[in-house]
């Protein structure tokens, strides 16, 4: 099992799918499970964003921290601090200082680059099966229980 501590808003918009989006958090998990970047169902992912906490529905094996009062970078470093096992743990960030940070603690980063780019090649997909964001998902479902009367 590997360990990626995401500095989130450092990578999502870097995704161009992701620049339009309505609920970038959510879409966000959506796409890195979508293109397997990390890998692995059993790898671990923590996702840090700047902010307060907004509605996210979370996937096994993915966390998600809002840093609230504190920067995303504070938050990252202490998570770093508090890994026992640093062979098995990435940093994904462009952040110089997360970078230096994550060296002087001896754990493995990648850049944006590097980690949008390790994409997994995907099996064929069923041409009818078009792949469509969380958001508007959730639209849909609202929009046919108002139909069919389920509440």
């Amino acid at each position: 099992m590997l360990i990626y501590i995401i500095d989130a808003f450092n990578l999502i918009y870097k995704i161009k799918e992701l620049k339009s989006s309505s609920n970038p958090h959510q879409d966000f998990i959506n796409y890195i499970k979508k293109n397997n970047l990390t890998g692995s169902k059993n790898n671990r992912v923590i996702l840090v964003f700047d902010g307060y906490r907004k509605q996210v529905s979370c996937y096994e094996n993915f966390e998600v921290i809002f840093s609230q009062n504190k920067t995303a970078d504070s938050v990252i470093k202490d998570l770093i601090k508090k890994i026992k096992n640093k062979s098995i743990t990435y940093v994904v960030s462009d952040d110089r200082e997360i970078i230096d940070y994550a060296r002087m603690e001896r754990i493995k980063f990648l850049s944006s680059e590097d980690f949008l780019n390790a994409k997994k090649p995907k099996k064929e997909k069923d041409i009818n099966n078009k792949d469509i964001s969380f958001s508007l998902q959730e639209d849909i479902n609202k929009e046919l229980r108002k139909v069919w009367n389920i509440e």
